[in-house]
């Protein structure tokens, strides 16, 4: 059995090691009214990709190596190219979205990751 937080009221509590590997997320807050976790990160410390794969684990409870490779999902090189200062055009929010390990994922311009559980 996962760690499945839908439903929760509280933030998940990290499992060990899920955002040692990303020096940038502090907190992941669960917003009740969203039903979605958000997590604020710094990409100009670390890669989205990475931090998409610590927040979804912490809110998972479950040891990041044991999911399955982000890159299997889509193209990690051109998540992390799409967020990139140095080619991202002024005044450019991008945001993206996708599933991921039963949640839905969304990475906004503004350096925040958003995990949602999917519903059945």
């Amino acid at each position: 059995m996962t760690g499945k937080s839908a439903g929760c009221e509280k933030p998940p509590v990290r499992y060990p090691n899920s955002t040692e590997f990303v020096d940038s997320i502090d907190t992941i807050r669960y917003h009740p009214e969203d039903d979605v976790f958000r997590a604020p990160y710094d990409s100009s410390r670390d890669e989205p990709s990475l931090a998409v794969v610590a927040v979804l684990a912490a809110v998972d409870r479950r040891d990041p190596l044991e999911l399955s490779s982000l890159f299997y999902t889509l193209d990690t090189d051109a998540l992390d190219a799409l967020f990139d200062e140095s080619t991202s055009r002024e005044g450019s929010r991008p945001r993206i979205s996708f599933y991921y390990e039963g949640f839905e994922v969304v990475v906004f311009g503004e350096d925040v990751i958003e995990v949602s559980p999917l519903r059945n």
